[in-house]
């Protein structure tokens, strides 16, 4: 059955029954509106997952992908998601992306891992995203959907019907989508539940939940480097970088209660091998003129000029350098090290 026929079905059912179903988010005891089942959620994660494999390449890195395993299994061993199939892919992207799908189905784009660094920033990211799919926030961004254009026969259908396929519409309602109004201002209050869950879960996994906070002013100075700190709060679907990590320092001795290192035979996690190194040692070039953003391998003597030209980037004025979050004077002949990001005027 199609994706879209799938959820129409449950719809009209819970509408011809006249109810309308309240569920209670696990660790945040928040109440929340859901019309999709927990067994519909399932199939269309895994119907959708399916086909973003077939149209978006995997990564070859073994070791990468194997750490991924790694990490991904202790997440998933404390995540409260019954009847969860999981399955942990990485695949070959540079954009700096992750997300999880309804059953288990979590996917990292190798761009993450730019920024992630360590295990413990990579359990972070997974932690954040598995407390998602426990949290169930893609069906109850559905169900809002729903219920804001009237919960009318023809209205849903219109909604069921508002993508070409059921990857895009499942993608969509799981985060990659946005609407001003009601929706949005939803979207953050899951973002910050989310970032709570995670901190939970990764501190019940053996990771330092402190380790969270290094992952996220990392992840802010990315952002930055991007530009993102001049989006309007009022249109953002995550919280700001800094409102973010001040509230995960909220949230720190919470976690930190639940926070219980591995023994001898098993490490904490925080300490094992870092990723690869020709993962984390890399260079960002941005040309937010044309749209171009290339992330290509750090090599000592590296300068923004030979970067420049094995990345086949083309300049459109002086070159500006952010190195740790700073903004610093750069030239051409300026000699890179490894993680600084490029940009253009």
């Amino acid at each position: 059955m199609r994706f879209g026929a799938k959820i129409e079905s449950a719809v009209l059912a819970l509408l011809l029954a006249g109810t309308v179903a309240c569920t209670t988010v696990p660790e945040t005891g928040r109440s929340q509106l859901n019309l999709i089942s927990p067994s519909m959620e399932r199939s269309m994660g895994r119907d959708a997952f399916t086909n973003l494999k077939a149209s978006t390449p995997l990564s070859s890195d073994q070791n990468a992908t194997a750490i991924l395993q790694r990490v991904g299994s202790r997440i998933a061993a404390v995540a409260n998601l019954p009847k969860a199939q999981w399955e942990f892919v990485l695949f070959d992207n540079s954009q700096a992306n992750a997300f999880c799908l309804p059953g288990g189905k979590v996917g990292v784009y190798s761009g993450m891992l730019q920024i992630t660094q360590t295990e413990a920033g990579l359990a972070t990211v997974l932690a954040h995203e598995v407390a998602h799919a426990v949290a169930h926030h893609g069906a109850e961004r559905i169900s809002r959907l729903i219920v804001v254009q009237g919960v009318g026969l023809v209205l849903i259908s219109q909604f069921i019907k508002m993508d070409a396929t059921s990857k895009n519409a499942l993608m969509i309602a799981y985060g990659l989508g946005t609407t001003l109004g009601t929706e949005l201002p939803h979207s953050r209050l899951q973002e910050s539940e989310a970032d709570r869950i995670g901190l939970l879960y990764m501190a019940r996994a053996g990771y330092d939940p402190a380790e969270a906070i290094k992952f996220w002013q990392r992840f802010a100075e990315y952002n930055r480097a991007q530009g993102g700190s001049r989006t309007p709060w009022f249109l953002r679907t995550h919280p700001l970088d800094e409102q973010r990590i001040e509230d995960l320092k909220r949230l720190l001795p919470e976690a930190q209660l639940q926070y219980r290192p591995r023994g001898k035979e098993d490490p904490p996690a925080t300490t094992t091998p870092t990723l690869p190194k020709e993962i984390s040692k890399t260079i960002t070039l941005i040309n937010p003129k044309t749209g171009e953003r290339k992330v290509i391998p750090w090599k000592p003597g590296m300068t923004i000029y030979t970067a420049r030209r094995k990345a086949g980037i083309r300049p459109s004025g002086p070159p500006q350098l952010t190195r740790a979050g700073k903004l610093r004077p750069a030239k051409p002949a300026t000699t890179l090290k490894a993680g600084d990001v490029v940009r253009w005027k």
